[in-house]
C-alpha cells in the first residue's frame, strides 16, 4: 500500500443542464518488492468530463465529452509485486479522449 493516497472530486451542475466533473487522484510511491528496494514513482491522475443532460417528456438525453489521464502520467494500472526479472509494471493507458450520447426512457 502507498503511504498516502488522496482522491478528490468536484461536480458542477447548472439548472439549464450543463455539468462538469473533475476528479483528481494522488498515489504516493509504492514498494514493489519485499526488500523495499524498487518503487513505483508517485503520480497524479486527473480526469475531466463536460456534458449536457435534459429531460424531454419521458426521455432523458445526455451528451458528453471527457478526457482521462489529462496530465498524461506514466503509471502502472496493476503492479506485480516481487515479479521475476524486474517485470513489475502493467502500463496504464496514456491520455485518452472520449465522448458519447446517452438516451434513457422514464416509465
Amino acid at each position: 500500500m502507498p503511504p498516502h493516497n488522496l482522491v478528490s472530486r468536484i461536480d458542477l451542475r447548472t439548472s439549464v443542464g450543463f455539468y462538469a466533473n473533475l476528479t483528481h487522484q494522488f498515489t504516493d510511491k509504492i514498494p514493489l518488492n519485499d526488500a523495499n528496494t524498487v518503487f513505483q514513482d508517485s503520480y497524479n491522475l486527473v480526469n475531466l468530463r463536460f456534458g449536457f443532460v435534459r429531460t424531454f417528456g419521458g426521455l432523458d438525453l445526455e451528451v458528453f465529452v471527457g478526457v482521462d489521464n489529462l496530465l498524461d502520467e506514466s503509471y502502472s494500472l496493476g503492479n506485480d509485486l516481487n515479479a521475476f526479472a524486474g517485470r513489475f509494471y502493467q502500463p496504464a493507458p496514456t491520455r485518452n479522449w472520449y465522448g458519447g450520447v446517452k438516451l434513457g426512457l422514464n416509465y
